[in-house]
């Protein structure tokens, strides 16, 4: 009897041992994965200088939360050299390991920066070959970095792989990563107007800039994407235009069409599509009066519509001249492009991509204010080859 009682208190002690330890271990919250971090990154800086360098001033604070999108800080920014405050501008003269702090709007983190010796190795050089071909834009358009190309050489003169994913785009006054050289048509669209000034970063340092021209959307009664009728197709009307329209022509002339940084080709069955070549097609832009124009190819053919007037039907190459209705997007050399008689259609890429492949469509869509999918650059090209 006795033996079975101390068995009995036995285990009642060992049951209420695991009690606390369970009640330990799981009446607890996890620890947050970056609960041994602020949550602050530094972001778009300088990690090397030499002795005789400016500092750039140049970064941003990305605040990460769990739970939560992350944040951009790029502000009233201040930074300190090892707890020493330092300003844009100001040159380095001591050589060795630092830590740079940089505050933006009460956020603050840390990253480490070196400093070489004058006569030290020297910095690989970077130089810009050519710069985005994308260089006007609407309030709402997405930035574009296709065209950029970058070379890099050593102290020797030798050329150095260049990764395009460290080359990235900054807006000169707001110091706003735009773009990275991998992205064409990243995430980052533009919500202000006005001329800016991109520089181009590698390996976060300054070499080059070039300028780019933001304009503001024209008032819009939609949201700004093709409309989706009804099984019926569209028919032309008399109803008021809006007040949108803008009819300046463009000259007679060669020229490639490049809608959204891809352009117009034809696929082996002479339907258009979006695709890079080494040689684009051509089209002879031919200003038929009342801002009409027929667009002709080298071998004859034009480019223009083979069937009834319906959303999602191909542009392809006809026989007859077909003629196009343009209509200005910037006052310069991107027009939009409608059948001559039923102007509330227009073409366009197909579900707004503009990767290769791509079917170039008419859908309806009565704006004059066309979407950028819609939206096409007239490149003056030579003369082609017979």
């Amino acid at each position: 009897m006795t033996k079975s009682r101390f068995n009995l208190k036995k285990v009642m002690m060992l049951t209420a041992g695991l009690v606390i330890v369970m009640t330990s271990a799981f009446g607890q919250r996890r620890e947050c994965p970056l609960a041994k971090y602020n949550g602050n990154w530094a972001y778009g800086t300088t990690e090397t200088f030499y002795v005789g360098d400016p500092f750039d001033g140049i970064g941003q604070i990305e605040v990460m939360r769990p739970g939560k999108r992350a944040q951009i800080h790029e502000k009233n920014r201040k930074w300190k050299l090892d707890g020493v405050p330092i300003r844009p501008g100001q040159v380095f003269t001591k050589a060795g390991d630092f830590t740079m702090t940089i505050e933006s709007n009460g956020f603050e983190t840390a990253y480490k920066v070196q400093i070489l010796p004058a006569k030290g190795p020297q910095r690989p050089v970077a130089t810009v070959l050519s710069y985005p071909i994308q260089t006007e834009y609407k309030v709402g358009d997405h930035f574009y970095v296709d065209g950029i190309k970058v070379e890099c050489r050593d102290a020797d003169g030798k050329e150095l792989p260049v990764e395009t994913k460290d080359i990235t785009f900054f807006t000169s006054v707001s110091n706003t990563l735009v773009g990275a050289g991998h992205q064409c048509g990243g995430g980052y669209k533009f919500s202000t107007a006005g001329r800016k000034v991109i520089e181009v970063r590698y390996k976060w340092v300054t070499i080059g800039k070039y300028t780019i021209n933001v304009i503001d959307r024209k008032p819009s009664t939609d949201d700004g994407k093709p409309s989706v009728s009804s099984s019926k197709p569209s028919v032309a009307s008399n109803k008021p235009r809006p007040a949108t329209e803008n009819t300046k022509s463009v000259a007679n002339g060669w020229y490639n069409l490049r809608a959204m940084n891809n352009y117009l080709n034809l696929d082996a069955s002479g339907a258009a599509e979006l695709r890079k070549k080494a040689e684009n097609l051509t089209f002879y832009a031919e200003d038929k009066g009342n801002n009409q124009v027929t667009l002709k190819m080298a071998n004859g053919r034009y480019l223009g519509i083979a069937g009834a007037f319906k959303n999602g039907v191909r542009i392809k190459a006809v026989s007859d001249p077909y003629l196009w209705k343009i209509y200005s997007e910037n006052n310069a050399d991107i027009y939009s492009l409608r059948p001559s008689d039923n102007t509330q259609m227009v073409m366009n890429a197909s579900g707004q991509k503009n990767a290769d492949g791509t079917h170039v469509i008419l859908w309806s869509y009565e704006n004059f204010n066309a979407p950028n999918h819609a939206e096409f650059r007239f490149i003056p090209a030579n003369v082609p080859k017979k």
